[in-house]
């Protein structure tokens, strides 16, 4: 399980570093960014996963620590006491004060330390220090995946309202070239006033719409600029992801299988546990003596420091609790219930990823039906204006009609667009609920 966890905390990354193509970028503003190359970049942006990598560091070093502790310790020390001068009575003669000189000595030596016995609390100590690099490493990996998922909901949302500033444009275009038909109809008295006042009303609330559009466009490129540590001025997007046709949706059973295995959170949550079974097995060794040897090489000098005549010295140290007033056996009791604590908090989490599953799966479900509909919306629109178009420059549809068919397609087309983008980041939303965003990218998303 540990090597396991190991492994889980960096192969994400790793794995994505292999499958992100650059297709011959050499800058950002040049070519334009990939979704693949701007995960590339999020990734490698230091702000984003720098205080996780550091983590991960810390919970090896300690590691490195805790093994070390099992290994003789051998320290040199050396240390000069000086005494006096000082007055004292002289020994022969009550009554009478003699000055004494100062006297000093150096102590010297090396000190060795070897832990003989611990009750198990040094295995115990490289155990947990193992487990808590495993519970960095996964953490690690949540933080990678849930970055993944910024970051294609950030590069889909720019892509979502430059498509609907984009489509604002292509109506304000529209609707002035009607603008002008109508002024020149009103000039040859074929059009009436309340035509012309309609029309621009309606270029008008365009207008409208490109402001607002324009202005999120500006801050999806602030957000999705801040993952990718780069300018927003040049930031330009290359590709157009998309579900592959081919797409097919696991079923729940599966998927519900699929994310108990993956889904990093509940794996946390099982290291967590099993740092709890070590504390209680440690805990219930309170009664357990520890036996230390401790050997010392030395000497004292009066005038220098010298390991002159130096000889050894060995101590064993032998500490046993015999009785603590209760601590020990409360200290294991506590250290179960802790135990107990986190069993129950991984069945509800499994739970809840469950559920989750569940609720994915359904808007994964209905995001594709939306999908289908509002693609067939845009045909029929797409078939009424034109039908409109015609009578209308025949003489047998109102300018009102027209308008309403022109507003109708439009409303059309921007449905569409949130509709093709909302199915893309509920398939990717439902891949991570399954721990499963490198197999998203990989296997069910590509980019056009």
């Amino acid at each position: 399980m540990r090597n396991m966890g190991k492994k889980a905390g960096f192969y994400i990354v790793f794995t994505l570093l292999l499958v992100l193509i650059v297709h011959g970028e050499t800058t950002a503003q040049e070519k334009g960014i990939t979704l693949q190359k701007a995960i590339e970049l999020a990734l490698a942006n230091p702000n984003n996963l720098g205080a996780a990598q550091q983590a991960v560091d810390e919970a090896a070093a300690k590691k490195a620590q805790a093994a070390a502790s099992r290994w003789p310790a051998l320290s040199f020390n050396t240390q000069y006491t000086k005494i006096g001068p000082y007055t004292t009575e002289h020994p022969m003669m009550p009554g009478v004060s003699v000055d004494v000189d100062a006297t000093g000595s150096y102590n010297t030596g090396f000190n060795l330390q070897l832990p003989l016995y611990m009750g198990g609390k040094l295995n115990s100590a490289v155990n947990l220090a193992g487990y808590g690099v495993d519970s960095a490493e996964l953490a690690y990996t949540l933080e990678t995946e849930n970055l993944i998922q910024q970051v294609i909901q950030a590069y889909i949302g720019f892509l979502k309202v430059d498509r609907m500033w984009a489509l604002s444009q292509e109506q304000i275009k529209i609707l002035n070239e009607h603008l002008r038909l109508v002024e020149t109809n009103l000039r040859l008295g074929y059009a009436a006033k309340t035509d012309l006042l309609a029309t621009e009303i309606q270029l008008t609330q365009a207008e409208l719409a490109a402001v607002k559009a324009e202005h999120g466009r500006k801050i999806a490129a602030e957000h999705l600029s801040n993952l990718l540590g780069l300018a927003p001025d040049i930031l330009v997007l290359s590709s157009e992801p998309r579900i592959k046709a081919d797409f097919t949706l696991p079923g729940v059973e599966l998927a519900l299988e699929q994310a108990e295995a993956e889904r990093p959170e509940l794996k946390s949550l099982a290291v967590a546990i099993r740092m709890a079974e070590e504390n209680l097995k440690l805990s219930q060794g309170y009664w357990k003596p520890n036996l230390a040897l401790i050997g010392t090489y030395g000497t004292q000098n009066q005038s220098s420091p010298t390991l002159d005549d130096a000889v050894w010295t060995y101590t064993l140290n032998l500490d046993w609790k015999l009785w603590s007033g209760g601590a020990g056996r409360a200290e294991a009791e506590a250290a179960a219930a802790n135990l107990h604590k986190l069993q129950h908090q991984w069945a509800q989490s499994k739970e809840l990823v469950a559920l989750e599953v569940r609720q994915n799966f359904l808007a994964v479900a209905e995001a594709g039906r939306v999908r289908e509909l509002t693609a067939l919306i845009r045909r029929q629109a797409e078939e009424n204006y034109e039908m409109v178009k015609a009578k209308y420059e025949l003489g047998a549809a109102t300018n009102l009609e027209l308008l309403t068919a022109q507003t109708t397609l439009n409303s059309a087309l921007n449905d569409q667009v949130t509709a093709e983008y909302d199915y893309y980041l509920a398939v990717s939303a439902f891949y991570k609920t399954l721990g499963q965003t490198t197999q998203f990218l990989q296997e069910v998303s590509e980019d056009a």
